[in-house]
């Protein structure tokens, strides 16, 4: 019996396991042994008891420190999982988030295509700034170690950092492109579904103070579309493909991709 993929939670709409998928040499992915979500602040005691059972043992969350601050993740019980704050972007060292980014700017607060350029400029500084390059090579390291797994990878929304993080762990463990791409599109079905962004939209520019922002311009943030994930990839193959991107701009060698595989592929 195949898995269920998404992981139905009262507190998370987006937590779901990106294991089970095929690689080019006739291996697969394990199952029950990479997880990512959105953020975690509000899992009730029924959804700790829900994930009890998958092991989980690091939680590696990817927001600024900021975000965390705002939206802390409280873990219970003796078997908490070790909990690992990664920022993907450092408030102080890498200047506006992407909210804010789009924030100054009163024309990006009402206009869909300027809110959707701001996004795709994420998704290139996701793979080409020194902050998530060094970020991404702790997390490669860590997961190739014995004992890694099972991990969770999270963010705010886990569409972003977390969606570009997990699209390059499949790309190493040698997942084709239309499998890595179907699960990036899975955010839009369990969290940009109308009713999860309505209740984000609230809570997230209540909590950042932006103001008076159009439906329009929030569509692009709280939504996931193929180009942004096509911008970041796009780049990784222009860098040689994911081995030499791993290994000439992550610094990731193909010694830590071959513990990868070993300890995540069946």
């Amino acid at each position: 019996m195949t898995p269920d993929r998404h992981i139905p939670l009262d507190g998370a709409s987006n937590f779901r396991d990106f294991g089970g998928y095929a690689t080019g040499d006739g291996r697969a992915v394990k199952w029950g042994r990479l997880y990512r979500s959105d953020r975690l602040s509000e899992l009730t005691a029924r959804d700790h008891a829900r994930l009890a059972p998958l092991g989980i043992r690091q939680v590696w969350d990817l927001r600024r420190q900021s975000e965390a601050d705002a939206a802390p993740t409280h873990w219970p019980g003796e078997g908490a999982p070790r909990q690992i704050r990664h920022p993907m972007f450092v408030d102080a060292a890498d200047g506006p988030s992407t909210f804010e980014r789009i924030a100054v700017s009163e024309a990006a607060r009402h206009d869909a295509a300027l809110a959707r350029a701001v996004m795709s400029q994420l998704y290139v500084r996701l793979v080409s700034e020194p902050g998530p390059l060094a970020a991404l090579r702790v997390m490669f390291e860590h997961l190739a170690e014995p004992g890694g797994a099972p991990v969770l990878y999270h963010c705010s929304a886990g569409k972003d950092r977390t969606g570009v993080t997990c699209a390059l762990i499949l790309a190493a463990l040698g997942v084709g492109r239309a499998d890595i791409d179907a699960d990036f599109m899975l955010t839009q079905r369990y969290y940009g579904s109308e009713a999860a962004r309505k209740l984000r939209i609230a809570q997230i520019v209540e909590e950042a103070g932006l103001g008076f922002w159009s439906e329009e311009a929030l569509v692009p943030i709280f939504t996931v579309e193929q180009a942004y994930l096509d911008t970041a990839l796009g780049l990784v193959d222009e860098a040689g493909g994911i081995e030499r991107f791993l290994a000439e701009r992550v610094g990731v060698g193909a010694g830590v991709v071959d513990r990868l595989r070993g300890e995540l592929m069946e």
